[in-house]
C-alpha cells in the first residue's frame, strides 16, 4: 500500500489583546453639614413692663399667672404646691415651678404635676427682674376683722381656667382669708420708698370681686402691725367710697379709707368712676407726689379708659410708701375680701396717660378671652 500522509503542522496561539487600564476617578468633594437645628419656639411678645420701661418708668414689681410680662424675663411665673389642704398656709406636700411657652404660662406641666390632688399657689414671682416674690400674708392687728392676725391661706392653683391668645391658663382666684405679701420685715428691690411718684396697674375679674375690707394691690408697710399712709389701688365694693352703678369699682386704699376720688372724706360717690362687673376690668393708679389719678377700663370694649379722678391727695395725705408689696389683702392683713388677679405692676415713677392706653392695647392683643 502507499506510504501515509504526514500530520500537518499545529496552528500557533493568537496574541492576547491588552486593554488600557481606565484612569483613577476624581475623589467626591466633601458634602456641606446640615445647619444646626433650633429648639422649641420661644416667642415672646412685648409686654406692658416693655412699655413702661421704654417710657422711663419701670417696673419695680410684676406679676401675672397667665402670661410674660417683660420680654428680658426668663424664670418661672409661679409656684404650685401639689397635696396641701384645702386650707393651706404653706407648708407640706410637693412644690413645682411653672415656667412660661411661647409668652404663656405652662399649664400642661402644672396639670401633669397636680394631677388630680388639691393643688395650691405657693409663690408668685416677681418679672420685673428685682426678686420681689409674694408668698402668703403674714398676721397683721386685730383691728382689721376676725382673722386679720392669723396667716393667710393659699388660693387654688386651678379654679379660673381661661383661654387667652389660644392657650389654656389660669388666674389667681382668691377667696377670704386667702392673699399674698413679700417676706414679712423686708422692703422690696428697687420697689419706690417715702414721697416719690409710682404708678399701678391692675386687670382683674369683675364678675369675682368682694365688698369688704381688702381686696388690694400696691405699696405698704413691710410690717402688718404698723401702719402707713399705703399707696395701693382696690377693686371691689365696700362702706367707703363709690362709683356709678353697684360696682365693683376701682379705688385708691391710701389707709383710713377708700377714695373712689376727691380730697375728702373717702366716703363719698364718685358718679364718673363706672361700674365695672365684667370679665376683664383694667385698673390704674397714678400717685404723683402730692396728687393721685385713677383710669379704668373694660378692656373687652373699650377704645381708651376713663378717667374718673385726677387731682390733689385727700387731705392730710402725704405719700408716705414703705417697700412691701401686697395683693389681695389690706395693709394690716385685713383678709376679708376677695377676687381674681389676671396680672398687674407696681412702676418706679407716675406713668403717663398715653402709657396708660398702650398698655391697655397690649392687654388686648395678648387676647384675653379669646
Amino acid at each position: 500500500g502507499g506510504s501515509g500522509g504526514r500530520a500537518g503542522t499545529s496552528g500557533t496561539g493568537g496574541m492576547a489583546g491588552r486593554g488600557t487600564a481606565g484612569t483613577t476617578g476624581t475623589a467626591g468633594t466633601t458634602g456641606t453639614a446640615g445647619a444646626t437645628g433650633t429648639g422649641g419656639s420661644t416667642t415672646v411678645a412685648q409686654g406692658p413692663c416693655d412699655i413702661y420701661a421704654a417710657a422711663g418708668q419701670p417696673c419695680a414689681a410684676a406679676y401675672s399667672m397667665v402670661r410674660v410680662l417683660s420680654k428680658a424675663y426668663t424664670g418661672a411665673l409661679y409656684q404650685v404646691r401639689s397635696g396641701s389642704s384645702s386650707m393651706n398656709t404653706g407648708s407640706g406636700g410637693t412644690t413645682k415651678d411653672i415656667m412660661s411657652l411661647n409668652g404663656f404660662a405652662d399649664t400642661v406641666t402644672q396639670d401633669a404635676f397636680c394631677g388630680t390632688t388639691v393643688c395650691t399657689v405657693s409663690l408668685l414671682y416677681d418679672q420685673s427682674g428685682n426678686g420681689n416674690t409674694l408668698k402668703t400674708g403674714s398676721p397683721g392687728t386685730t383691728s382689721g376683722g376676725t382673722y386679720s392676725n392669723t396667716n393667710d391661706f393659699e388660693s387654688s392653683a386651678n379654679k379660673k381656667s381661661l383661654t387667652v391668645g389660644g392657650h389654656k391658663v389660669y388666674a389667681l382666684y382668691t377667696n377670704a382669708r386667702e392673699g399674698y405679701r413679700t417676706a414679712l420685715g423686708v422692703k422690696g428691690k428697687n420697689v419706690p420708698l417715702g414721697n416719690v411718684a409710682e404708678g399701678i396697674y391692675e386687670l382683674a375679674d369683675g364678675t369675682h370681686a368682694g365688698g369688704a375690707c381688702c381686696w388690694d394691690f400696691g405699696n405698704v408697710s413691710p410690717d402688718p402691725t404698723v401702719y402707713v399712709t399705703m399707696n395701693t389701688i382696690f377693686f371691689g365694693t365696700g362702706f367707703w367710697g363709690s362709683g356709678a352703678g353697684s360696682g365693683p369699682w376701682y379705688m385708691g386704699d391710701f389707709e383710713g379709707g377708700v377714695w373712689a376720688g376727691g380730697t375728702g372724706a373717702s366716703t363719698v360717690n364718685n358718679p364718673s368712676s363706672p361700674s365695672l362687673k365684667v370679665p376683664y376690668a383694667l385698673g390704674i393708679l397714678h400717685t404723683p407726689v402730692g396728687k393721685y389719678a385713677l383710669r379704668m377700663a373694660d378692656v373687652s370694649s373699650a377704645t381708651d379708659l376713663t378717667t374718673a379722678y385726677d387731682g390733689a391727695i385727700p387731705s392730710g395725705k402725704t405719700w408716705g410708701n414703705a417697700g412691701a408689696i401686697v395683693l389681695g389683702l389690706g395693709g394690716d392683713n385685713s383678709n376679708n375680701s376677695f377676687g381674681t388677679f389676671y396680672e398687674g405692676a407696681v412702676t418706679v415713677g407716675s406713668p403717663s396717660n398715653a402709657t396708660d392706653l398702650l398698655v391697655m392695647q397690649n392687654i388686648q392683643a395678648a387676647g384675653y378671652g379669646k
